[in-house]
């Protein structure tokens, strides 16, 4: 499978809220980074840091999140994503903001992700 076909895949486990896949397809010690002003951001290390805490923390101040991307650029042991980030939050406010994600892959593993996106957006969709 290619680094972009393991992106790919990462995304539709996402989507499907298929924890399993997703974790699967990371390191052990994958680092997780944040975008300073995102909801629950900073920097997140192990799968149980990314999944169990990380990922029910920020997902909690959203009836819908959605991050759907439209561009993958395979960069040989990076990929980058741009798309789009959509979403309903608790306070019943959308959201629509544009994203960049870089992604690390070794031996066929995501080892390192880093996010880039307008988060003033989002926090103004929390209040």
């Amino acid at each position: 499978m290619s680094n972009v076909e393991l992106i790919k895949l990462f995304y539709n486990a996402f989507k499907n809220q298929d924890k399993n896949t997703c974790t699967d397809l990371c390191d052990d010690k994958i680092q997780w980074q944040l975008a300073e002003g995102m909801p629950s951001g900073g920097t997140y290390v192990g799968k149980k840091a990314v999944f169990d805490e990380y990922f029910p923390k920020m997902l909690s101040n959203f009836k819908e999140f959605h991050a759907v991307p439209e561009q993958f650029t395979d960069m040989k042991d990076h990929v980058m994503v741009t798309g789009t980030y959509s979403g309903i939050s608790n306070s019943g406010k959308s959201f629509q903001v544009e994203f960049s994600h870089m992604y690390h892959i070794q031996d066929g593993k995501i080892t390192q992700f880093r996010q880039f996106t307008d988060t003033q957006k989002i926090q103004e969709s929390l209040t």
